[in-house]
């Protein structure tokens, strides 16, 4: 189910990597040596999952958790890092992104 943005247009957002399907810690090693990576909102949703494209940067595979559709486009594209990828997706949506490290 696709996220609704909320009245404040921010979207909180927990960040998780993983190598070799193994799920990473969200520090600076863990998105350095992660080959994928996905940005999930609070009811658990992926709003933007990314794969390490080669060179380092990263390259989109889904958006199913945005609120709002994605340009084919933005699937060629590649980001320095995940928040870049996030912050693409959540100004198509007209919103911006806030991460959280944990859902209390």
């Amino acid at each position: 189910m696709p996220t609704t943005k909320r009245d404040d247009n921010v979207i909180d957002l927990h960040f998780q990597y993983a190598q070799v399907g193994w799920i990473m810690s969200d520090d600076t090693y863990g998105e350095q040596d992660a080959d994928s990576a996905a940005a999930f909102t609070h009811d658990g949703c992926a709003f933007v999952a990314c794969e390490r494209a080669p060179r380092g940067r990263w390259r989109i595979e889904s958006t199913d958790g945005a609120c709002a559709p994605v340009p084919l486009s933005a699937y060629r594209y590649r980001f320095s890092t995940l928040a870049d990828a996030a912050d693409y997706v959540a100004a198509k949506c007209g919103a911006a992104v806030r991460r959280v490290d944990s859902w209390d």
